[in-house]
């Protein structure tokens, strides 16, 4: 089993896209403090950076929101806000990486109904589950409102309302697949997310389909690929090796692994996950000692010139931290004039903070 976790979310920091049934928006902000009057040069220095990512189709946006410091995974939130039917629909979860552990689930539905607003509130945190509901309207001058809250801080381990668990199914488009997203809570929290996508084609081998699903707790992560007969998807490649006896006999095929791909208006996400040795298929390079990443890429003109970014997360078998990520990568350039251009980039290795800070300028002539 292999632990990770998917943050497609996470490594995204796109700008807005128009003209698209679904959208990726979000910003990657990088603060850099510097105390000239510190006792040494390493605590002059702070930095702090932060990752809003917006994943929208239809009426629903859905939002990562991930902030880190000098040297630790500070905090990492996600939401999701629409609307189903005459209902909308805000919900919020957050958890502490740097544990990890869940801290709080909170999600609030409202209706308008003959001039009457009513919404109704849950909330999961400290193993306790609340419920709230509300009512606020007017008569004339006269404004009425009502509140009735259910639930209690009770010994750990018990579920009030008579709540012992929940599970949550949404199925929705991501570039070329059709994705069922289950999540599960239990009376400590946020237990489990589980993806599944199915009917993935090998090139190589057309009659074959995979099916892949991934699986999340707060400490790992399984992804599963179990064979098929379907249709195919165009946007998976697969690492396939052929072990052979001889030039004409295939005795093993290996799926070693797959990439995922695809352009979402401006944005292109990269999702590559490789569980072989290497032995029968290369490693890809750009996994370094890591064994998954995912990664958005994003050229366009921005206002002085060509805007080229870069963001991506990667993933480790035995990270000790929220979800096994183990780093994350930033790269950004502007080319203001023909002859100049800015560029700077951030390493963030968890368990040891900032790796590598990077300004530059290059000028031609």
């Amino acid at each position: 089993m292999r632990r990770a976790c998917v943050l497609g979310a996470v490594i995204v920091a796109g700008l807005a896209l128009i003209g698209s049934a679904q959208a990726i928006t979000g910003h990657w902000r990088i603060d850099l403090e510097i105390d000239p009057l510190s006792a040494s040069f390493v605590d002059a220095f702070g930095y702090s950076t932060e990752l809003l990512v917006k994943y929208t189709i239809g009426d629903w946006t859905f939002s990562s929101l991930s902030r880190l410091d000098e040297t630790t995974w500070a905090d990492q939130d996600f939401s999701a806000v629409g609307r189903l039917g005459g209902f909308t629909i805000a919900s919020a979860l957050g958890f502490d990486p740097d544990v990890p552990e869940f801290e709080k689930w909170t999600t609030t539905t409202t209706v308008e109904l003959m001039g009457v607003t009513f919404s109704g509130t849950f909330s999961l945190y400290d193993e306790d589950a609340f419920f709230t509901l509300n009512a606020r309207g007017t008569a004339g001058d006269v404004g009425i409102s009502a509140t009735i809250r259910f639930g209690d801080d009770d010994d750990p381990g018990e579920c009030d309302l008579d709540y012992d668990s929940l599970q949550i199914g949404v199925d929705f488009p991501f570039c070329c697949a059709e994705v069922d997203a289950t999540a599960y809570f239990d009376c400590d929290g946020f237990e489990r997310i589980v993806f599944e996508l199915d009917n993935f084609l090998l090139p190589e081998f057309p009659w074959v389909t995979i099916d892949i699903e991934i699986e999340f707790t707060v400490q790992s992560k399984s992804l599963t690929v179990t064979p098929d007969f379907d249709f195919s998807f165009i946007c998976v490649e697969f690492y396939i090796g052929v072990e052979t006896v001889d030039p004409l006999t295939f005795e093993t095929v290996h799926i070693d692994g797959f990439k995922f791909e695809c352009d979402v208006g401006n944005v292109q996400f990269t999702a590559i996950s490789f569980w072989g040795a290497g032995e029968f298929v290369s490693k890809p390079g750009i996994l370094g000692d890591y064994w998954e990443m995912y990664m958005i890429e994003n050229d366009e003109d921005a206002c002085c010139g060509p805007f080229d970014f870069e963001a991506a997360v990667f993933f480790d078998e035995n990270s000790a931290y929220l979800f096994d990520v183990a780093e994350f990568t930033f790269e950004m350039s502007i080319e203001f004039t023909p002859s100049l251009e800015f560029s700077m980039g951030t390493d963030f290795v968890l368990g040891t903070g900032i790796e590598q800070l990077t300004f530059g300028f290059l000028v031609t002539w």
